[in-house]
């Protein structure tokens, strides 16, 4: 149903001149509805017994399409986004779609932590010869110390209300633990953030 009114309410706005003055408010349904999907859909994702669809592939594969996405979005505005994907890296064997939702959710939660000017860094790399690495460094504001083991608990959040509802980490900590995965966190308060994504290689 929110696919519907988002998809009739964007005809509505293209039709509307910018000089309308139904064109803010229709500019605002727009944003909100987007908004109430997203929820939704983070509570569905939560709430259900996902089927993962496995597949061999190369960990860069959703970095790079996941991070020009968002690039194309202009997510990163006056953020510097770095990608540093290794070369030659050895296949896993994961969900790409669900793989890809990790690397949204987590470059999101940097976004919103980095003020501009700031730079987010992602690479790729092999971590020993069983596993490889995502790694999701911000130059953001920092998770304080008492916050560290509960940022992966469902809806603990310190957005606000308009930004977040505590989902997400939870959500890309399930995916990675069902994939054999882990994710671990360093955070320094005022400095920034780094997120390591593991994962086993194929075989």
């Amino acid at each position: 149903p929110l696919t519907s009114v988002l998809t009739f309410s964007n005809l509505m706005l293209e039709q509307c001149p910018p000089e309308d003055p139904r064109h803010g408010r229709l500019k605002l349904m727009v944003k909100e509805t987007d908004r109430a999907r997203t929820i939704v859909r983070q509570l569905l994702n939560f709430g259900r017994e996902s089927v993962i669809k496995p597949l061999k592939i190369n960990i860069n594969q959703p970095v790079t399409e996941i991070a020009e996405s968002l690039l194309a979005q202009d997510a990163f505005k006056g953020i510097d986004l770095a990608l540093a994907c290794a070369d030659n890296l050895p296949e896993v064997y994961a969900d790409p779609a669900q793989l890809g939702q990790v690397v949204l959710n987590i470059l999101l939660n940097a976004i919103h932590a980095t003020t501009p000017p700031g730079r987010i860094e992602v690479r790729t790399r092999l971590a020993d010869d069983k596993h490889v690495d995502i790694l999701f460094s911000d130059t953001g504001k920092g998770i304080p110390a008492e916050n560290l083991h509960r940022i992966f608990d469902p809806f603990f959040t310190t957005k606000s209300a308009s930004k977040g509802t505590g989902l997400g980490l939870a959500v890309s900590y399930g995916i990675i633990k069902k994939h054999g995965g882990s994710i671990d966190v360093e955070s320094t308060e005022g400095k920034g953030t780094t997120f390591t994504v593991r994962l086993p290689i194929y075989g």
